[in-house]
C-alpha cells in the first residue's frame, strides 16, 4: 500500500505543489487544519506576474487568530474580495486562457462570506486548480482535523514557459500556479 502524501494548506501555490500531487501514486491529503503560524505567509498569500513584475496578493486574516488555519477567519479588511479579482484581471486579462478559467475562479475570491475560514477558502481554490489541471481524478482529501503534519513540498522550478510579458520582464519563476494556467491553459499539465 502506498503512503499518503500530506500537503500543506496553501492559497494558490506554485506549480511545484501540483507537481508533487500529480507524481504521487497514492492518496493525497491536504492538511487544512495545520497549526496556525502567522509566519507561514503562503497560507494566505500568493504571487502573480503583474505588469511591472511579481506582485504578492494577500487575503487578510481576522483577529483573534484560531488555533489552526481551519478555524482562522478571513478578515474583511481592505476589501480584498474586490482588489484580488481586479488584480488577477489586470495581470492576466490578456492571457490566452484567463477568460476560460475566470468564471469559475473569480467567484471563489469575490465572496468571502461563503467561507468560514482560511482553510475552507484554500480548499476551494485547490479544488478549482485540480479540475483545471485535470487532476480531479486523483485521490485527494481535505483534512480539517487538527494534528496532521504535512510533508515538505519538493522544490521545483519548471523550465521557462510562455508568459505574456516575458519580452519586457523576462521569465518570472516561483509564481502561483495561476500563472501557467492562464498563460498555457491545458498545456500547463505538461509542467507536472
Amino acid at each position: 500500500m502506498t503512503d499518503t502524501l500530506r500537503l500543506p494548506c496553501r492559497l494558490a501555490p506554485s506549480i511545484a505543489f501540483y507537481r508533487a500531487l500529480a507524481r504521487h501514486n497514492g492518496p493525497v491529503e491536504i492538511c487544512c487544519a495545520e497549526r496556525f503560524d502567522k509566519r507561514v505567509k503562503a497560507t494566505h498569500r500568493f504571487v502573480i506576474a503583474d505588469t511591472r513584475g511579481p506582485l504578492e496578493l494577500t487575503i487578510p486574516i481576522a483577529k483573534p487568530y484560531g488555533r489552526t488555519w481551519a478555524d482562522t477567519r478571513l478578515s474583511d479588511h481592505g476589501r480584498w474580495w474586490e482588489t484580488i479579482p481586479a488584480a488577477l484581471e489586470s495581470a492576466y486579462g490578456r492571457t490566452p486562457y484567463f477568460e476560460f478559467y475566470a468564471p469559475d475562479l473569480l467567484p471563489l475570491l469575490a465572496n468571502p462570506a461563503q467561507f468560514a475560514s482560511v482553510g475552507e477558502l484554500n480548499a476551494a481554490v485547490n479544488r478549482f486548480m485540480l479540475r483545471a489541471l485535470a487532476l480531479n481524478d486523483r485521490d485527494v482529501s481535505y483534512s480539517f482535523t487538527p494534528g496532521a503534519r504535512p510533508d515538505a513540498v519538493p522544490d521545483f522550478e519548471p523550465q521557462p514557459y510562455w508568459q505574456l510579458r516575458a519580452d519586457s520582464l523576462g521569465f518570472i519563476g516561483g509564481l502561483s500556479a495561476f500563472d501557467p494556467l492562464f498563460n498555457l491553459g491545458p498545456e500547463a499539465q505538461l509542467l507536472l
